[in-house]
């Protein structure tokens, strides 16, 4: 706000005129009207009698503070937008320079005024042909970093900065932003790769992609999808569950995952409606599939974590896998209250019988 906004505002919150502030000031009614439409500004002199008058500090009414609050954020990104639309790149960005110097150390603003005139600008076709504006727009990345508040924004600054010094080549400075993020995050990750990327270290990179996206798959996408199905169940929406079971069958075919995975969340819906024909049906697939997982074919996605001198390694797993995955499977079907619909199920107990006898449990 400017110090004629918030004149015009505390003085109506005290319902008093532009006559009566003028009065009790002894000055003039045209010199408040002046003050509040922005013409003019109070004499210094009279700034503690006003701030006074008004019930007011004289930090408040001369707008002296170093935080915005989000909502403001928010408000004076939109008007730099609305600048944008109607005057151009230009207006925008002396409009956000303005702001910039009037809140010269407020992180938040700079930040959201960094993000907003490189969206805008990517929006407009300009971010590809102005160096300029480029190079403004990181430059005020960087005194995020400098300023004192959030961690969260010096991580998201650091993060949009790395991005550029790997695209610019600047690979040491994009490594030591890299060191100071939190290991925790996923971005940094994808930055590592693509540094490894631009500086042709193959092997490296695809090690750590495969890595990373065996990590989501296992980790983040079946958990997921697995409260999905759990929240489908409860609210008794068969169709979508039936779908997120699907998409869990194609998501571990598509993404090479070991052994019966992919029967995982159709055999979860099964026995969630107490299928007996179904789930006994996917438990054969599953004793199968881990029984041939050892002659699984090599995975493409995952060829440099498993490439063709790991294979015997690769192979091993697989057999591990297999013989530590189904006795611990069988125990859980037949002590786990979720299973006990199928304890009678003559299949069943004929699949668990031969089972045992195999491996001497």
């Amino acid at each position: 706000m400017t110090i004629g906004e918030v004149i015009r505002e505390k003085r109506k919150e005290l319902e008093l005129t532009q006559e009566q502030v003028a009065h009790r000031l002894g000055v003039s009614a045209p010199a408040v009207n002046k003050w509040e439409r922005g013409g003019t500004y109070p004499d210094i002199t009279i700034l503690p009698a006003l701030a006074r008058l008004l019930n007011t500090d004289v930090n408040t009414l001369l707008c002296f503070q170093e935080e915005v609050t989000d909502e403001e954020a928010v408000r004076i990104c939109s008007e730099i937008a609305e600048i944008m639309e109607a005057d151009g790149a230009d207006a925008a960005f002396e409009a956000a320079e303005q702001k910039l110097r009037e809140y010269p150390n407020c992180g938040k603003l700079i930040y959201r005024l960094a993000a907003t005139m490189q969206g805008l600008t990517i929006m407009s076709g300009d971010w590809s042909s102005s160096e300029e504006y480029k190079t403004k727009i990181y430059s005020w990345y960087e005194r995020v970093l400098e300023c004192i508040g959030d961690e969260r924004l010096k991580d998201s600054a650091a993060y949009m900065l790395a991005g550029n010094y790997i695209q610019n080549n600047e690979y040491e400075k994009a490594q030591e932003l890299l060191d100071s993020l939190p290991e925790q995050r996923a971005d940094k990750e994808m930055l590592r790769a693509r540094l490894l990327l631009k500086q042709e270290k193959n092997d490296e990179a695809s090690v750590l992609l495969e890595r990373m996206l065996m990590e989501l798959t296992s980790a983040r996408l079946y958990p997921i999808l697995s409260m999905l199905l759990e929240i489908a169940s409860r609210e008794e929406d068969s169709e979508r569950a039936e779908k997120i079971a699907s998409v869990g069958r194609q998501s571990a075919v598509l993404f090479e995952q070991w052994g019966y995975s992919p029967l995982i969340l159709p055999m979860e819906l099964a026995v969630k409606r107490k299928d007996a024909e179904k789930s006994v049906m996917y438990i054969r697939e599953m004793l199968k599939m881990l029984s041939e997982s050892r002659h699984a074919r090599q995975p493409v996605l995952y060829c440099h974590l498993y490439g063709r001198k790991e294979r015997e390694k690769y192979e091993k797993a697989l057999e591990v896998y297999a013989e530590k995955i189904l006795p611990g499977l069988l125990a859980e079907m037949k002590t786990n209250e979720e299973y006990s619909f199928l304890w009678e199920n003559e299949e069943f107990q004929e699949i668990i019988k031969r089972c045992e006898e195999h491996f001497g449990t």
